[in-house]
C-alpha cells in the first residue's frame, strides 16, 4: 500500500529538505492508458490465425543435451540434465511458440520462463503519496526458451528447476475478446510488466486478450535434473516468503498504523469495542516451532533484501536501509524488520509477508497415533481478513480510514466519510485492492466506490500459470507477481532477480503436502456425508488409516471419483482441463459471460474479464469461499443446478434480497466468521450506524457505505445496508467501466454447474482429488 504522509495545512511534513535530498515530490506525469495507447495488430492476429488453422496433436521424438542425444520416442530412459544445459526438443506438432500460440513447457514443478523480465527503479512521490516506476532498468531475468518453432524447441534448464516430467502444452490462440467498450473492435491490454513506468518517451508494448482453444500436451517425459544449487535456492526463497515483510513495516509505520499495539492486545476495536484480538479479528496465528519452518522464527539477516525500498530514510535527508535484520514478531507472517523510518530513524518496524495471507494452519492424523499440526505455506487462510486496518490507539489511526474525499460520479461531492465500518465487514479469506486507498491520490488504485473483494488464491500448485492475477500472459505468472509490487497487494519496491528467482525455487515445493490434504479432506468430507461405511465398508474407520492407506486403495471411493471424473470432464473441461495439473486452460472469459457477485477487482475491469481458475486443494481452499470474490460456501453449491436456477431456493438465497436465512457454514473445518453477521450462501449486509449529527462518526460510515451504488436499504430490515446483487448484474457498466450500457452479466455468477442434481455428490468428490 502507498504511503499517505500526514500534512500540515496541506503541505507534506517531509516537504521541507526535499530541496537539498533530490527525492521526487510529484508524479512527473500520468500512468499510461491503455485506452490512448494500444493500437490492434492485424499483422500479428493474422500469424495466430494460420497457425490455429493447424492443431494436431504435439510429440517429442528426441530430446538433445548440448547437441547429444539422451532420449528418443519409445525408449525407457530417464533423460538426464544439469541446470543450465541446452536441451532441443525435436519433433512435430509444437506450433508457433508462445507468443504466436499460447504454449508452455513444463519440467517437473518449474515452468520454462517464456518472456524476458525486466525491473524498473520504483519511486514514491511523496506530495502525490504514489508508487511509480521510471524507464531506469535496475535488473532482468532473461527467458530460457531460447527459440521454437513446429519441429523443434530449445530452452535453457533453469537454475531454479528440480527433476519431474517433461511435458510441452499447446493452445492456438483462436481469436480475441471483443471490447465491452468499444463494440466491433478487439479489446487491447497494456503491457503488464510496464504498466506502472512514467515516461513520455518509453514505448509501451499492447495485446488483446486472446481467445484460446483447449489444450493438447505431449506424453511427460521423465526427466532427472541435477542441480546442486537448488536447495540453497530454495531455503533462500523460504526465508523471503516467511522472514521478510516486503517493506511493510516502514510503509504502515509512516500511515501510522501500531502493529506493535495490534500484537500486544493494546489496539482498540472501533467496531465491536474493546481490544482488538489478532486471531480472532484477521486470523493471525501463533508461531510454534514444528509447526512452521525455522526461518519464520529465527532472526534472519538479510545482506540485501529482496526489494529496494522506495521510501527514504530520515526526514528524507539519510538513506533507506537496504538490508538489515529480520525477527519474529511471535505471529505467523508478521516479522520485525530494520528499516530508516522517515520520521523515527532506525529502528524495526512490524510488516506482513506471504505467510500471513497464504499460510492455513491444518491439523489431521497423518497415520494411526501420528498427529500432525502445521501452516501449510501457499493454502489460503480463511480467516484473515481487512480488519486489521481499522484497529487504532489513541495516538496511532491507520492514515485513510477517516478522511475527506471527493465521491463518485453517482454521488459527488467531497465529504466527510468513516471507512471502518465496511472495511471491518469484508468478507474474511479476501481483500479489497482499492478502499484504503483515497479518492484522488493519483494512483492507480485509488478508491473507485465499487466493493470488489478478491478471495485468496490458493498457491500451492501455481507455477503453470502464465495468466497470474486476472492479467493475460504479459504479466508472466508468478515470475512477473513481484518484478513491480502493486501497493493493493502490499508490498513496496520491485524484487531482484536474485531473491525472485529463490522464491520461484521455493513456490515449486509447495505441493509437497497434496497428498495429505486430498486424503484429509476426502476421509472428512465422507466422514460429513455419511459415506464412510458405504465407501470404505469401515464405519469405524480413522482418519489416519485412511491417509495412511490412501482413497485410491478404496474401490468403492474409487468408483464414485470415477463418475465424478466423467461429469468433470462434460460439464467443466472446457475451462478446467489442460496436460499439466493445473486443472485450467487459463481462458479469459469476458465479464458478461462469467459475471461477479461484487463488482469486478480493478485488474479484471482492465482485461474485462476473468481467467478460469486453478484447481487444487479444494476441500481446504472451499474455506475461504469459492469463486474469485469468495461468495460461494462449498464446493456441493457452487456445481450444484439449483444455484444456476432462476426461481430455485438454493438461487433465491444466494442471489436475491431476503431476510437472512442463516445457513450452516457449509462442513467440516468451514469457519465461523467473526461477527458472525454474514454466512455464504445467504445475503450480504453491513450494520447501519446510529448517530446524531452529520458530525458523528455514525453518519460518516453510513454516508461512505451508501456512496457505493449496491448497497441499499430494505423495509424488513432498519438496521443493515443489504448488497443489491440483481441491482448490480442489470446497471453495471456505464459508471464503472464507461460502456454505452450495462454489459449485462448473467442470472448467476459463473453460470456452469451440474447438469442435475443426482451427480453432485460424486463431482464434488472428484473435485477433492484434484
Amino acid at each position: 500500500m502507498t504511503i499517505k504522509y500526514p500534512t500540515r495545512g496541506g503541505l507534506a511534513l517531509l516537504a521541507v529538505p526535499l530541496l537539498l535530498s533530490g527525492c521526487i515530490t510529484e508524479l512527473p506525469g500520468e500512468f499510461p492508458d491503455q485506452e490512448t495507447l494500444c493500437t490492434f495488430d492485424a499483422s500479428r492476429e493474422a500469424q495466430r490465425a494460420a497457425s490455429a488453422a493447424s492443431f494436431p496433436q504435439p510429440e517429442i521424438l528426441q530430446l538433445l543435451v548440448n547437441g547429444e542425444l539422451r532420449w528418443s520416442a519409445g525408449s525407457a530412459n530417464t533423460a538426464q540434465l544439469n541446470a543450465g544445459d541446452e536441451v532441443t526438443l525435436k519433433g512435430s506438432g509444437f506450433g508457433g511458440g508462445t507468443d504466436i500460440d499460447f504454449s508452455k513447457v513444463m519440467l517437473g514443478n518449474t515452468r520454462i520462463l517464456e518472456t524476458d523480465l525486466r525491473m524498473f527503479t520504483q519511486y514514491l512521490a511523496i506530495n502525490d503519496q504514489v508508487n511509480f516506476e521510471s524507464d531506469e532498468q535496475f535488473d532482468s531475468w532473461d527467458k530460457n526458451i531460447l527459440s521454437w518453432n513446429d519441429s523443434e524447441i530449445r530452452f535453457r534448464v533453469p537454475d531454479h528447476a528440480s527433476s519431474g516430467p517433461l511435458i510441452v502444452q499447446v493452445q492456438k490462440r483462436t481469436g480475441f475478446n471483443e471490447s465491452l467498450k468499444h463494440p466491433g473492435q478487439a479489446h487491447n491490454v497494456i503491457d503488464a510488466q510496464t504498466s506502472r513506468i512514467i515516461s513520455d518517451t518509453f514505448e509501451h508494448d499492447c495485446d488483446v486478450v486472446s481467445t484460446l482453444s483447449d489444450a493438447k500436451s505431449t506424453t511427460p517425459i521423465d526427466v532427472s535434473v541435477n542441480n546442486p544449487g537448488f536447495e540453497q535456492l530454495v531455503e533462500k526463497g523460504r526465508q523471503a516468503f516467511w522472514s521478510y515483510d516486503y517493506n511493510i513495516g516502514v510503509a504502515h509505520s509512516v500511515r501510522k498504523l501500531d502493529w506493535n499495539a495490534i500484537f500486544n492486545y493494546k489496539a482498540n476495536d472501533p467496531i465491536a469495542g474493546g481490544k482488538a484480538d489478532p486471531a480472532k479479528l484477521f486470523g493471525a496465528v501463533k508461531t510454534v516451532r514444528g509447526e512452521v519452518p525455522d526461518e519464520a522464527i529465527d532472526d534472519v539477516y538479510f545482506n540485501s533484501y529482496p526489494m529496494a525500498t522506495p521510501i527514504p530514510g530520515f526526514l528524507t535527508t539519510q538513506p533507506a536501509k537496504f538490508k538489515g535484520n529480520t525477527r519474529d514478531s511471535g505471529w505467523v507472517g508478521y516479522r520485525y524488520a530494520e528499516a530508516n523510518e522517515p520520521y523515527k530513524g532506525n529502528g524495526e518496524w512490524i510488516g506482513f509477508n506471504c505467510a500471513s495471507c497464504h499460510g492455513y494452519k491444518v491439523s489431521y492424523e497423518k497415520a494411526p497415533g501420528q498427529a500432525i499440526s502445521k501452516v501449510i505455506p501457499g493454502l489460503p487462510n480463511p480467516n484473515w481478513s481487512m480488519k486489521w486496518t481499522v484497529l487504532q490507539t489513541l495516538t496511532n489511526t491507520f492514515d485513510g480510514i477517516y478522511t475527506s474525499e471527493e465521491g463518485p460520479s453517482w454521488n459527488s461531492g467531497k465529504k466527510d466519510i468513516a471507512k471502518d465500518m465496511l472495511l471491518y465487514h469484508m468478507p474474511a479469506g479476501a481483500g479489497e485492492h482499492n478502499m484504503v486507498r483515497v479518492v484522488g491520490e493519483g494512483s492507480h488504485t485509488d478508491n473507485d466506490y465499487q466493493f470488489s473483494p478478491i478471495a485468496i488464491p490458493n498457491v500451492t500448485n501455481y507455477m503453470a500459470i502464465r495468466r497470474s492475477l486476472s492479467h493475460t500472459e504479459s504479466y508472466v505468472g508468478f515470475e512477473g507477481s513481484y518484478i513491480h509490487s502493486e501497493e493493493p497487494d502490499g508490498a513496496q519496491g520491485a524484487m531482484s532477480k536474485e531473491w525472485l528467482e529463490a522464491l520461484t525455487a521455493y513456490m515449486t515445493t509447495l505441493d509437497q503436502d497434496d497428498d495429505d490434504l486430498r486424503n484429509v479432506g476426502l476421509y472428512r468430507w465422507l466422514k460429513y456425508s455419511n459415506k464412510l461405511s458405504a465407501q470404505t465398508g469401515n464405519a469405524q474407520l480413522s482418519e489416519g488409516e485412511f491417509v495412511q492407506t490412501g482413497w485410491q486403495q478404496y474401490a468403492d471411493v474409487s468408483a464414485a471419483v470415477n463418475r465424478g471424473k466423467a461429469t468433470y470432464e462434460r460439464d467443466c473441461s472446457s475451462c478446467h482441463s489442460d496436460g499439466v495439473g493445473a486443472n485450467t486452460n487459463e481462458k479469459m472469459v469476458r465479464l458478461d459471460e462469467v459475471g461477479r457477485f461484487f463488482t469486478p477487482t480493478i485488474y479484471q475491469k482492465e482485461t474485462e474479464s476473468v481467467r478460469a481458475t486453478f484447481l487444487r486443494d479444494l476441500y481446504w481452499t472451499q474455506h475461504r469461499g469459492l469463486l474469485s470474490d469468495g461468495h460461494v460456501r462449498n464446493l456441493e453449491d457452487l456445481v450444484s443446478p439449483q444455484r444456476c436456477t432462476p426461481g430455485s431456493n438454493l438461487y433465491t438465497n444466494y442471489y436475491t434480497l431476503h431476510a437472512p436465512v442463516r445457513p450452516d457454514t457449509g462442513g467440516p473445518d468451514h469457519v465461523t466468521p467473526f461477527p458472525d453477521l454474514n454466512r455464504k450462501g445467504d445475503v450480504f449486509r453491513v450494520p447501519k450506524s446510529k448517530y446524531l449529527t452529520k458530525l458523528d462518526k455514525g453518519y460518516k460510515r453510513n454516508l461512505f457505505i451508501e456512496r457505493h451504488k449496491y448497497f441499499v436499504s430494505v423495509p424488513w430490515d432498519k438496521d443493515h445496508y443489504y448488497w443489491d446483487y440483481q441491482k448490480m448484474r442489470a446497471e453495471y457498466g456505464p459508471d464503472e467501466m464507461g460502456t454505452a450500457e450495462p454489459i449485462g452479466m448473467p442470472a448467476a455468477p459463473h453460470p456452469w454447474c451440474a447438469q442435475n442434481s443426482a451427480e453432485v455428490d460424486d463431482l464434488v468428490q472428484y473435485l477433492l482429488t484434484l
